[in-house]
């Protein structure tokens, strides 16, 4: 029985989450703006090195030793299957993209390296590692952006602001499995100051780049699930509030990013115009 079941044993992702914080920002970034082919071959290579991470966690004994050994095989072929192919799409885009897409990928690399060693110390699923960890996921749509044509400001703007919100669910979700286990006073004050700190940080970040406003759908989520604090046994709709949470803040990104490029365009063609008119 044990070999059968060790054979069929998954190598995709666990996390549900993490699709949610990788892809909803990637997808925002993409339609933000207009699918260009760099931003597309970049996507899908941060989309192939996310579907290596879990391979790689089982080499690192992430997932526990019994399992890396049933599975050694299959987890080296397919991390270094997809993690050619990240290699591949991820260089073809930064090289056809403006070398700032490449400068801002940069920042990626201690995040992952942190999520890596966390992995391979099994403690990447405290408060901590996933709160870096969906950082990275989300900052995957920055270079992404860059490559579209969005501006650095703009492109900055929008992975923290995602970074704040993501981070927000992760407190808010280990702060109901605590609930659950009954964690002492002192662990729930904890949560609690943590969310009202990034939720004033996101709120601040907004007063001075109102871009940012379009997080706000899931922070308001995050803190609505804090003060009535669900059953443990109803964290799989907690992950749907956050999704259409998330596709909402999607929505507002996509609409106010693409109002922007409109309204830029028209002013450097009003601008063009009237410098034809009166030239000097």
């Amino acid at each position: 029985m044990s070999a059968p079941s060790a054979r069929v044993r998954s190598l995709w992702p666990r996390e549900h989450g993490a699709y949610i914080q990788l892809l909803v920002p990637l997808i925002t970034s993409l339609l933000a703006t207009g699918l260009r082919w760099a931003a597309v071959a970049i996507a899908v290579g941060a989309g192939f090195a996310f579907l290596a991470s879990e391979p790689l966690r089982v080499m690192l004994g992430g997932r526990g030793p019994r399992m890396r050994e049933a599975t050694a095989a299959r987890a080296r072929t397919r991390f270094a299957t997809f993690a050619a192919l990240a290699l591949m799409a991820g260089g073809t885009g930064l090289a056809l993209a403006p070398a700032t897409a490449s400068w801002l990928a940069l920042p990626l690399a201690p995040l992952v390296a942190f999520v890596i060693v966390a992995s391979r110390r099994g403690n990447v699923q405290t408060v901590l590692g996933e709160c870096v960890a969906a950082v990275a996921l989300a900052g995957a749509g920055a270079p992404v952006a860059v490559a579209g044509g969005m501006n650095l400001r703009d492109a900055l703007v929008v992975w923290s602001a995602w970074s704040l919100a993501y981070a927000t669910t992760v407190i808010v979700v280990h702060h109901v499995i605590a609930h659950h286990r009954r964690a002492s006073s002192l662990a729930n004050a904890r949560s609690g100051i943590s969310v009202v700190l990034l939720c004033g940080t996101l709120a601040a970040w907004i007063t001075a780049f109102p871009l940012a406003s379009f997080a706000t759908p899931l922070a308001i989520a995050a803190v609505l699930v804090l003060i009535w604090v669900p059953r443990a046994t109803r964290l799989r709709a907690i992950g749907i509030a956050f999704l259409a949470s998330s596709v909402l803040a999607a929505l507002c990104a996509i609409t106010t990013l693409r109002r922007s490029a409109r309204d830029n365009e028209l002013e450097n063609s009003f601008r063009a115009a009237m410098a034809a008119h009166h030239p000097r």
